[in-house]
């Protein structure tokens, strides 16, 4: 993967040449080469900050991840085209806990611009939930020289400095803030380097994380300041997910002053994550940040420069953020999704099941995956189980990893008397799995391989999530008996964090 960004180093002479961004004290003959423009778009249930790619030659959705250490690819990539993992002793680091690394073989793979032909890649086992990306290209690629990352322009561009060592490189602002990286304990700088902030005037180490939808403090780092995880400005906030099965515990506070450079905000709103010790960074500065600034990592000069370019930093001040909305008015499935969602639920607004239908309609009506499972979930609801299948069958066909719609479609299936079919398709689905997790047992159970008191026993088994697992298999059964019996489904139940 290395090798692809610097195939566009070689050509650095055909990009964008930039002069003159020194500042007036500085002698040296600065040339500042874009080597690459490359479009940005908003993707997932979270809006994630994502660039396009292909593996195989088809078109995949990557997630543009400077927090993570490295470039791979996901089961929903790996699913989606049939390509077979071969598992390896690597184990890998997340805020979830640890992670199998498999690895496959494709023919070919493009970041953007830059291609790569036959070669093995790495994939991640085990995320908590289906990813909704195909892969996640990370630091090592995206840092390998100078990169501006302009989420306000959806843009990313990669610069070549030549004789650029002291120039003034925020050709867009000559009031940037800079900050100078800084090296770990054995003297040398990591991929993505952190830098100092300081949070309620106590210095803390960040990164700038494209993959992070929201600013956090590790919770260690948070206590050691001062933020009490009882305190008065601090409220339980859900749950993290990510590398790893482990749902972390998340809370959400308020600090008198967030500094970074010469930049405060003020009465500013951040989550704290509950890592357990499985970061070694006090904050991960995210995508709530990123939409209000333009930065550039400055990789030859050891710095980054910020920009602040408008808006509220931290976001969520208001029940839809402004810019959801547009996304979601110009045509955005995935903004669409989230809307429709919000008023579905009544989150941060009155709940509206007719604005939630109209957004769900125009996500679906896209051909999106989510908005497909969930639009037939609400029709399995109503009794139509023909329209069910009709939503739900094309969405697993874009999301082979999605167990829980696996599920759903068998239902559906034994609803419209096919219930052989019904089986083989959900066996296909879990056979891909190395694993029996969960919601494995559940599908142990519709095709007969246990009984209801094995999938309550598995259930409980993890003593993290016994109560929502718990509650999810009473779900299952309850649904599964009524579809046998073609009785009315039974009436829907939140179950917790995940969406049964």
């Amino acid at each position: 993967m290395n090798s692809l960004l610097g195939k566009l180093l070689a050509l650095g002479a055909a990009g964008v040449l930039f002069t003159g961004a020194a500042r007036a004290d500085d002698k040296s003959a600065c040339q500042y080469v874009q080597l690459a423009k490359v479009p940005l778009h908003y993707t997932g249930p979270s809006l994630g900050i994502t660039m396009e790619g292909t593996i195989n030659g088809t078109p995949a959705v990557m997630l543009a991840d400077t927090g993570f250490s490295q470039t791979y690819l996901t089961r929903t990539g790996t699913e989606k085209r049939g390509l077979k993992l071969r598992p390896t002793a690597e184990r890998i680091q997340g805020v979830g806990g640890m992670s199998t690394v498999y690895t496959t073989r494709v023919d070919d793979f493009a970041a953007g611009p830059a291609k790569s032909s036959k070669g093995w890649l790495k994939v991640v086992g085990d995320t908590g939930t289906p990813p909704w990306f195909e892969a996640a290209v990370g630091a090592p690629f995206l840092l390998q020289t100078d990169m501006e990352l302009s989420v306000p322009e959806k843009q990313m561009r990669f610069f070549k400095p030549i004789g650029c060592d002291s120039a003034w490189l925020a050709y867009w602002d000559k009031n940037a803030v800079v900050i100078p990286f800084e090296r770990n304990v054995t003297g040398q700088f990591a991929v993505n380097p952190p830098f100092t902030i300081e949070i309620n005037g106590q210095k803390l180490q960040a990164i700038i994380d494209s993959g992070a939808g929201r600013t956090a403090i590790d919770s260690r780092a948070a206590q050691r300041i001062g933020i009490r995880l009882d305190g008065p400005e601090t409220i339980a906030n859900g749950v993290s997910i990510g590398v790893g099965e482990r749902h972390i515990a998340n809370w959400r506070t308020k600090v008198a002053s967030f500094k970074i450079g010469d930049e405060i905000i003020r009465d500013a709103e951040i989550d704290i994550m509950d890592t357990r010790g499985q970061l070694d960074i006090d904050v991960l500065i995210g995508d709530d940040f990123l939409r209000a600034h333009r930065v550039l990592f400055a990789m030859g000069q050891k710095k980054i420069y910020i920009s602040y370019t408008g808006g509220d930093v931290f976001g969520k001040r208001q029940p839809i953020e402004p810019w959801v909305r547009k996304e979601a008015e110009d045509g955005n499935p995935d903004a669409q999704l989230v809307m429709a969602q919000h008023y579905r639920t009544g989150k941060g607004v009155p709940r509206d099941p007719r604005l939630a239908g109209e957004w769900l309609a125009k996500a679906a009506a896209q051909g999106h995956p989510q908005a497909g499972l969930l639009l037939g979930r609400e029709l399995l609801a109503t009794g139509n189980a023909t329209g069910a299948i009709a939503s739900i069958k094309p969405a697993l066909d874009k999301l082979p990893a999605e167990r829980y719609g696996a599920l759903l479609l068998y239902l559906a299936r034994v609803r419209t008397g096919a219930r052989e079919t019904g089986e083989r398709e959900l066996q296909a689905t879990f056979a891909r799995s190395t694993d029996n997790a969960w919601p494995g047992p559940i599908a142990d159970y519709y095709l007969g391989r246990s009984d209801a008191a094995t999938l309550l026993a598995a259930a409980a088994r993890n003593e993290q999530r016994a109560n929502i697992q718990t509650c999810q298999a009473k779900l299952y059964i309850a649904e599964r008996e009524a579809a046998l019996a073609g009785t009315p489904p039974a009436s829907e139940q939140d179950c917790g964090t995940d969406n049964p």
